[in-house]
């Protein structure tokens, strides 16, 4: 992967380094900003696909490939949308710049997600029940177990290209005059929105964790240490049944 993209920027710096230069400036934008409606209405229409095809009690090889299925073909108007930007794909995380510092601080994170997890099920556990149920895998047997935990990192990786590498990069583009706080708000808005489908509580949790790892990717730019963070939070959640 690319090792250029540069540290944190100030808003200014954002606004000149993200905008597209050269006298078509303005109408490249605006069509960029097109594309970035049909993006989002893309993505939207998917959670409506999703609510429908995922569903308690899959088997297994049914649950992964909708997982995949579904992510694999978001990723088509996400990667059509991406082809047309004048960005690098550096600029929207897929570097190995600031790997330590990412990983380091993500990691910290991660812990503290992971012992919120299992704090919730202290009680539960304190009764005589299991600390660990494995929640939405506990029918999977030891080859498919194997499987998921060996895919898992990768469809984080894959969901924060998306959600931090794309989303929240062009609204930093498309929004160079306002503060980082709103860029991590819309974006953490947007994606819980996109889980209404489950609760209305679960959307809150979505947004909330959202705006976490939105400021993560903002510190350090690489979708490496925001990766690290989510799928700690997602396994850990897993454990104890959460999800």
């Amino acid at each position: 992967m690319a090792t250029n993209a540069p540290a944190l920027l100030a808003p200014a710096a954002r606004e000149s380094s993200l905008a597209p230069a050269g006298g078509d400036a303005a109408r490249q934008l605006r069509g960029d900003i097109a594309s970035f409606i049909g993006l989002s209405a893309a993505l939207l229409l998917m959670s409506r696909v999703v609510q429908r095809a995922v569903v308690p009690g899959l088997p297994p090889a049914l649950h992964m490939a909708y997982s995949w299925g579904l992510l694999l073909v978001l990723l088509v108007p996400v990667a059509l949308y991406v082809r047309r930007q004048s960005l690098p794909l550096s600029r929207m995380g897929v570097t190995t710049a600031h790997l330590r510092r990412s990983a380091l601080e993500s990691l910290v994170v991660a812990l503290l997600l992971v012992a919120a997890c299992f704090a919730l099920r202290i009680g539960a556990w304190t009764r005589g029940e299991p600390l660990v149920t494995w929640g939405s895998i506990a029918e999977y047997n030891t080859t498919w177990r194997a499987l998921f935990f060996a895919l898992y990192a990768p469809h984080c990786l894959l969901q924060e290209f998306v959600a931090r590498g794309v989303i929240q990069t062009s609204l930093e583009r498309f929004l160079p005059r306002s503060s980082r706080a709103v860029h991590l708000a819309l974006t953490a808005a947007f994606f819980g929105v996109y889980h209404l489908h489950v609760s209305l509580g679960f959307a809150f949790l979505t947004f909330a964790i959202g705006l976490l790892f939105g400021a993560l990717y903002a510190r350090h730019r690489t979708l490496i240490g925001v990766t690290l963070a989510h799928a700690a939070l997602g396994l850990a959640s897993v454990a104890v049944g959460l999800n």
